[in-house]
């Protein structure tokens, strides 16, 4: 048995009530009615999206996070020629200058040449166990967060799932 949607449906039908009666009792005949149908589509809703049969509300069943990215946290894909690299645009490093940032005179019409402005690896769909630990090893080393890979002390990767531009694409770099 539900005890969750029990109270749920109570408490609704109280809240509902309890208001309608109010307007009804200050001659607001309209307002109650209006305030009833808006009352029911309301706790409808969110009936609907939070009760959907299994018994439990709020909680995800899946691994998390449920998608990784290609690049790490807060750094922006870039195909630079043939290359799938990342970008900071921002400055997150904090590893005191192994990758840095693009700055105002870099443009995607005009790439800078220094390859310390680009993160050469990229997270694929299909990255073994080996892959997510060279991967993890390579953010750190940059001193970056990649949600899902690393938390910037230790490796957290559990998911191989992956978000962006060529998702699974067979000409997504990857590590070697």
């Amino acid at each position: 048995m539900d005890y969750y949607f029990i109270a749920y449906v109570f408490l609704s039908i109280v809240i509902g009530l309890t208001t309608v009666s109010k307007l009804f009792q200050s001659t607001r005949v309209w307002a109650a009615i209006l305030c009833l149908v808006l009352f029911g589509l309301i706790f409808y809703f969110y009936g609907q999206r939070w009760f959907q049969g299994t018994g439990r509300v709020g909680i995800y069943t899946g691994s998390w996070p449920p998608l990784i990215n290609m690049c790490p946290d807060y750094l922006v894909y870039f195909k630079n020629g043939n290359k799938d690299t990342c970008i900071d645009l921002i400055g997150v490093n904090r590893s005191g200058g192994l990758l840095k940032p693009w700055t105002q005179d870099d443009t995607p019409s005009n790439p800078p040449a220094d390859a310390s402005k680009y993160f050469n690896y990229i997270h694929r769909a299909d990255d073994k166990e080996d892959d997510m630990k060279k991967l993890c090893t390579l953010a750190q080393q940059a001193g970056l967060t990649w949600e899902g890979i690393t938390n910037g002390e230790s490796c957290t990767f559990t998911s191989t799932s992956v978000l962006g531009p060529n998702a699974g694409s067979e000409n997504v770099q990857k590590c070697k």
